[in-house]
């Protein structure tokens, strides 16, 4: 089975009627489902054309096919950009996170590829009082996403941090 990604096309259309059509047709034949599409006729490049930002599920064999037949229709692509990190989770950790080596606890879950904490946010109110940490985290896919978290639950244990339930997640394709 392939596995899709999400996948941002930033497309450059010529002012004409029709080559919208002409850049979703490729796309619909290629296999890939369309998430969002961004169009407006009031912003456009110093040659004229048309920005139009168009975000896809595709696989990844599918991908250069797709932008070969998007150049056959004449449509430019200036900027293909892939998120495979599709899996997205917010957790709180409290405890004190700093004190026992705060790096170490990011090094352990980013995972090259797999998974990695994407944002962090921490309030510290004072030096010796627990700190409280917001922080996503985004996998590949939710059974790694799963791993991760039962690695960060071996982690808050080994560093009496209290884990609070998760706050959102799922797909974002």
């Amino acid at each position: 089975m392939q596995k899709n990604f999400k996948t941002s096309l930033r497309l450059e259309l010529k002012d004409k009627p029709g080559q919208l059509l002409a850049a979703i047709e490729p796309i619909s034949k290629s296999g890939a489902n369309i998430i969002s599409i961004s169009h407006q006729r009031d912003e456009k490049t110093a040659t004229g054309n048309l920005i139009v930002d168009i975000a896809v599920s595709i696989s990844e064999q599918a991908l250069p096919k797709l932008i070969d037949a998007l150049k056959t229709n004449d449509i430019i692509v200036t900027r293909v950009g892939t998120e495979r990190l599709t899996s997205i989770k917010t957790f709180i950790l409290i405890g004190h996170i700093l004190h026992t080596d705060l790096t170490d606890t990011v090094e352990r879950i980013d995972r090259a590829d797999i998974s990695e904490i994407t944002e962090l946010h921490i309030i510290m109110p004072g030096v010796s009082l627990p700190s409280t940490a917001k922080f996503t985290i985004k996998a590949v896919n939710d059974e790694e996403m799963e791993t991760t978290i039962e690695l960060l639950e071996k982690i808050a244990a080994e560093k009496h941090l209290l884990i609070v339930d998760e706050l959102g997640g799922g797909e974002i394709l």
